[in-house]
């Protein structure tokens, strides 16, 4: 794993994401990876079986919710120094937990559209770093992520238009709204990690391999941000290096 030097962080200024090469080992994957198939077959009791998400139509797991936060193998991912020494590079040194997510993508499964997390995130400043890291190798054929570069610097943009994912509606960024001519694809080795900003724009591909495109994204914060949502009461946010601040998360 590189050194996380001043490139890095203008890197990521520039550009809104930073991918660092060979950060998690075969086994330390393995390990990750196991865990996934256990609370997605509901072989882990003590997980909610609420925070699971299915493919449109199928019994076949696409996503685990807030992975961390409900199992420890998750949150030692979470807490590995070797992701929170690029995120406090990025951050700063005082940092919390805001989510995390497992992504199956099983063979057949279907895109993510262009969406900006921060629309879905109601905190201020929207400076959420996400570590994206891939279980497998993430490709073109079995949904990588695509990313529009510098995208971050812009406004929020609205979320107006529909997606349906089976029985559920969710909400993307309009197609006249993205200049699809920018967008490159974030194509990743198994054991890589992608560091992307609360306000890049991004989407994922469908998966058309007969493997899964497996990844694990964990979602950081300052713990001198605030909640801005005023109709929904603040959950309680992990401290995870630094500390807390008066009338913050």
């Amino acid at each position: 794993m590189p050194a996380v030097d001043e490139t890095t962080r203008t890197q990521y200024g520039s550009d809104g994401f930073v991918v660092a090469n060979d950060v998690f080992s075969a086994r330390e994957l393995e390990t990750l990876r196991d865990r996934m198939t256990e609370i997605s077959a509901g072989r882990v009791p003590s997980f909610p079986a609420d925070n699971i998400e299915f493919e449109p139509g199928s019994s076949v797991a696409r996503k685990i919710n807030q992975c961390a936060q409900h199992d420890e193998v998750f949150m030692s991912h979470a807490t590995n120094p070797r992701i929170l020494d690029v995120v406090e590079a990025l951050l700063g040194p005082d940092i919390k937990l805001f989510g995390s997510q497992c992504f199956m993508k099983p063979p057949g499964g279907v895109e993510k559209p262009y969406h900006q997390d921060s629309a879905y995130f109601t905190i201020e400043p929207r400076e959420i770093v996400t570590c994206w890291t891939a279980l497998d190798a993430a490709t073109i054929d079995n949904g990588c992520l695509w990313v529009i570069p510098g995208s971050h610097k812009g406004e929020l943009l609205d979320h107006d238009q529909p997606w349906q994912v089976g029985d559920r509606v969710d909400m993307q960024v309009r197609d006249e709204q993205i200049d699809f001519s920018r967008e490159v694809p974030n194509q990743l080795a198994a054991g890589s990690c992608s560091f992307h900003h609360s306000m890049l724009l991004h989407r994922s591909g469908p998966n058309r391999t007969n493997q899964p495109r497996r990844g694990l994204a964990v979602h950081y914060m300052s713990s001198r941000s605030r909640w801005t949502n005023p109709n929904v009461e603040k959950p309680s946010y992990v401290l995870l290096r630094g500390q807390e601040y008066e009338g913050c998360v």
